[in-house]
């Protein structure tokens, strides 16, 4: 049996350097540390008494998710973390198919991996498919949903009731400006659901004129109208068995509303030009950036259709509701763009996450994605400073003047003034201040409507 008070921890990795770095930092816990280099040794050192398993992904003469797989065969039950230098979604899903509680991508800090292992040793189990860490970190690895990081506790809430009901067929509603990830938590759905192997059809319901969209989702029969050659099959069809993701789902016309609802109440339609009834089994989520019971009050969306695809309501907060988030999600953007751009390790200075934490953020996720992507470009050495950001945030370098925080303007001012500035700076380019907003043109259009700018 496993000593109660010093737990026993397996650390497997040809790497010499972090074998040792491991085992300093997992000496913090007051457990015993076997070490192994190989597949062969590691099949000797994992006994019954074992707590914890640390496992290198690539061994010299073995696959570690592999070997995990092997272990599991022969009764291992510790629970198991990750560790690889070469991330892929596959590969993560086949490590968490073996019951791998986490899967790290290197470098990480000790420090992350110290804190997973204090957790999975704090009470002997491993966590299960039932704990929202272990849901959250899942989403994170298994299918690179990186906006599961949030520290924020509405969105972590959202993606737990997204995981309740991911696996029925009630339709879901997803309410938050652009950028907060909306799409992002419908590909969840999707894959957490299990219409994971089928498809995922995304179509933006704004970006179509009204009757190509009706068109698009439901196809039409050859000679249906003058350029119909041939019959084609409508997005519906091709989501069969899968979701469809209806996105900007407020911008959809009273007359094409009425056909959704047809089609939402028993997921039976007909082709343009067609007279036979098509049934699918599809699953229904929608997005909108607006208040969508506004737009009902409105009378520019109708009641019956919005209870219909509202059976599930979830919402994401815009950034600026969500400050905590800042840091998190510019490290890592950071980290993203400095090896897509093979910059090497880029540090962001205290003075520039300082800068990016004042900002307003009117286009949310995306435009701080922006934002620090430009920096990377930007930034000439190891550092990622604040004049490498002013580049998309359009605003003075700080001047020291140590300006009373009483006289600052309030957050909606200073969004207010940030997007007319980009707007005049852009010469009423609409398509291009969005672009460095972050937001959609329509979202800018009904902003400077809002804000009375001509």
């Amino acid at each position: 049996m496993a000593d109660p008070v010093r737990p026993t921890v397996l650390v497997v990795d040809d790497d010499p350097a972090v074998l040792e770095s491991l085992e300093s930092a997992l000496a913090e816990l007051n457990c015993r540390v076997r070490t192994a280099t190989d597949g062969a040794s590691t099949l000797q050192a994992a006994g019954e008494d074992l707590d914890l398993l640390i496992l290198d992904r690539m061994l010299p003469d073995a696959d570690g998710v592999e070997l995990l797989g092997r272990l599991r065969a022969d009764g291992l039950t510790a629970p198991a973390i990750i560790i690889t230098a070469h991330p892929t979604v596959e590969t993560a899903i086949d490590a968490l198919g073996h019951q791998a509680v986490y899967y790290l991508a290197k470098p990480f800090r000790p420090a992350d991996l110290l804190a997973r292992a204090r957790a999975l040793l704090g009470d002997g189990r491993a966590a299960s498919p039932g704990d929202p860490e272990y849901l959250w970190q899942a989403l994170r690895e298994r299918y690179g949903f990186e906006h599961v990081m949030s520290r924020n506790a509405v969105v972590q809430a959202a993606y737990a009731a997204a995981a309740r009901v991911a696996d029925t067929r009630a339709p879901v509603l997803l309410e938050g400006e652009t950028g907060t990830g909306k799409d992002y938590l419908a590909r969840a759905i999707h894959y957490m659901s299990d219409r994971a192997d089928r498809h995922f059809v995304a179509v933006n319901c704004g970006a179509l004129p009204e009757q190509l969209l009706i068109s698009e989702l439901f196809g039409h029969e050859k000679g249906a109208f003058t350029s119909a050659t041939q019959a084609k099959k409508g997005l519906c069809e091709v989501a069969d068995g899968g979701t469809l993701f209806l996105d900007e789902i407020g911008e959809m016309s009273l007359d094409n509303q009425v056909k959704l609802l047809h089609f939402a109440q028993d997921l039976t339609f007909t082709r343009l030009g067609g007279i036979e009834p098509i049934e699918v089994d599809v699953r229904l989520v929608c997005a909108t950036n607006c208040d969508l019971t506004a737009v009902v009050a409105e009378g520019r969306f109708r009641e019956d259709l919005y209870y219909r695809l509202a059976v599930m309501p979830l919402r994401l907060p815009a950034l600026r509701e969500r400050p905590e988030d800042i840091e998190p999600f510019a490290r890592f953007f950071l980290a993203r763009y400095a090896r897509l751009h093979g910059r090497g390790p880029v540090e962001m200075t205290e003075d520039a996450l300082e800068l990016l934490r004042a900002q307003p953020w009117p286009g949310n996720l995306r435009q701080l994605e922006n934002a620090v992507q430009r920096g990377v470009l930007m930034a000439e050495g190891r550092e990622l400073r604040p004049e490498h950001l002013m580049v998309d945030l359009g605003v003075a370098s700080p001047d020291g003047t140590g300006q009373d925080l009483a006289s600052m303007p309030d957050l909606a001012t200073v969004e207010a003034e940030h997007i007319t500035r980009v707007w005049r700076a852009s010469g009423g380019d609409r398509r291009r201040a969005a672009e460095v907003l972050g937001i959609s043109p329509r979202t800018l259009s009904r902003r400077l409507d809002q804000l009375g700018v001509e």
